[in-house]
């Protein structure tokens, strides 16, 4: 139970993994003697991190994918908690006719017959923005560039976030589209819009810098993608299991808690007050308070905050993102089918296949992985308010879009054949993190912030009326320096607990 009296040392707000990672960081750094309580508003630890076992395979409705060498902390916590990693495709671009470009054709020159896809496109005016590779500029294919790219290291992320320039202007104070639109033409921006497999987030027109600085890594030549063989959920279960056992017992894990209210008390102690899910107060005092919450629920905080971090707070755009899963008995695809197959024909970003035979039977997993706009096409199909986890089996509307789009021939099909495709299928899942209380799956800094300052700033304030305290600490991917990552979370979570005393 919990003792309204007692002095805590840290109290952390958010159960995802970013608030189990800072508890367990913080107990082992601090030892046995802080006394630590983690609460959770939900009535599940996790956050946006979600895995399903749908007949024998494992859908990852959150985060799927990580650099095996780009995201150190990450692996080290996956060895320590004994898990495994397994492989993950690398990001794959549509190929089909349609999503190609004549880039030499489009730029006036001779066209060799040698159409780029979206990635290279992509690829290709970064490689124009940053001037640094030393390769032709005219052909993302150069064997120069990826020489150079797969020397690039985090002091070389630093000075793209931090030195360098482009026009005069510094990286960080442009916007992605605005910089492309000055080494690419339009007809080659739209064709990476419309055909790109991949998070390119043009329209949202994110801090150049920072996102260059996610594709730098994301298509690093010297890296891999890897998944969790046990599923990403498993970081959380090992991670609570830890921290409720018996060598932890100066830390407190509590589900069901929101925090509502946070007051500066007499001798230097945080005063918090918690609503229930049964709508009770509860108020706690401790010596600091570690917020490891996305932007959407700290906006709720804003009025305890001095102007400064709420301005800071509003720097990031919420990235919105859903996933559908399909299992079915008659797949057309098998364990060599490529991710993005079909892609261009089906609104998603992206595509994914899994695949597996037993004996005589055979099952197959298809994810459709979307950002907007063509995840407003698959939001209609959600059905619970508040959507607080992944609907499986629930709105059978989504089979129809399966046999849309999905099924062998989804533009001619059979009626026999669209009942037993139909029937076909044993499992179906939605989920859209674009709903409360996340609203989005990932963020990314907006143009004109200076990230490496500003998270250094929400490492350490005081509330607006006594804002030299410095015992408050915000922590989390939405206000890291590796956003849309698992590693952003846990480089923000170590950037915060120097300032525990």
């Amino acid at each position: 139970m919990l003792n309204e009296t007692a002095q805590l040392d840290t109290v952390i707000i958010g159960g995802g993994i970013t608030g189990l990672y800072t508890c367990y960081q913080l107990r082992q750094q601090k030892g046995p003697n802080h006394k630590i309580a983690l609460f959770e508003a939900s009535d599940r630890f996790g956050g946006r991190i979600e895995t399903v076992e749908m007949d024998g395979f494992l859908a990852e409705f959150g985060p799927m994918r990580f650099e095996k060498k780009g995201q150190p902390l990450l692996m080290q916590l996956i060895q320590t908690l004994g898990l495994e990693t397994c492989y993950f495709p690398p990001y794959t671009p549509a190929t089909n006719l349609e999503a190609l470009f004549d880039l030499e054709k489009d730029e006036g020159h001779i066209s060799h017959g040698h159409p780029f896809n979206a990635l290279e496109l992509l690829s290709l005016g970064i490689l124009r923005i940053l001037q640094q590779s030393g390769g032709d500029l005219n052909n993302p294919r150069d064997t120069h560039h990826w020489e150079w790219w797969a020397t690039l290291d985090e002091p070389f992320y630093h000075q793209v976030r931090s030195e360098l320039t482009f026009n005069g202007i510094p990286l960080h104070k442009m916007g992605f589209w605005n910089a492309l639109s000055e080494v690419l033409s339009h007809n080659a921006l739209k064709k990476i819009i419309e055909y790109g497999t991949f998070y390119h987030l043009i329209h949202q027109n994110p801090n150049a810098a920072e996102w260059i600085n996610f594709w730098l890594r994301g298509l690093h030549p010297g890296d891999e993608l890897v998944g969790i063989r046990q599923g990403t959920e498993a970081l959380i279960t090992e991670l609570t299991q830890t921290l409720a056992s018996p060598q932890y017992a100066s830390v407190r894990l509590y589900k069901n808690h929101c925090l509502s209210a946070i007051h500066q008390g007499g001798n230097d102690q945080l005063r918090l007050v918690l609503k229930t899910s049964h709508h009770e107060s509860v108020t706690v005092r401790t010596r600091h308070l570690i917020l490891a919450i996305p932007q959407s629920p700290l906006k709720k905080l804003l009025p305890f905050f001095p102007d400064a971090i709420s301005r800071i707070i509003d720097a990031v755009i919420p990235i919105p993102l859903m996933k559908c899963f399909f299992v079915t008995k008659k797949p057309w695809w098998n364990a060599a089918t490529k991710p993005q197959t079909r892609a261009s024909s089906i609104p998603a970003r992206e595509l994914h296949y899994y695949y597996r035979e037993e004996q005589d039977e055979k099952r197959g997993m298809v994810m459709v992985y979307g950002d907007a706009p063509s995840m407003n096409y698959w939001k209609f199909f959600v059905t619970n308010e508040p959507h607080q986890k992944a609907e499986i089996n629930q709105n059978e509307r989504l089979i129809e879009q399966y046999l849309k789009y999905l099924t062998p021939h989804p533009g001619n099909i059979h009626p026999k054949e669209r009942i037993a495709q139909t029937q076909a299928i044993t499992c179906f899942g939605i989920r859209d993190w674009s709903r409360e209380p996340f609203e989005a799956g990932c963020h990314i800094w907006k143009p004109g912030i200076q990230a490496e300052q500003s998270i250094a700033m929400l490492a350490s304030f005081g509330l607006a009326d006594s804002p030299a305290k410095g015992n408050i600490h915000i922590c989390g991917e939405a206000y890291s320096d590796f956003q849309g990552f698992i590693e952003g979370g846990l480089r923000s979570a170590l950037g915060v607990i120097p300032h525990i005393q």
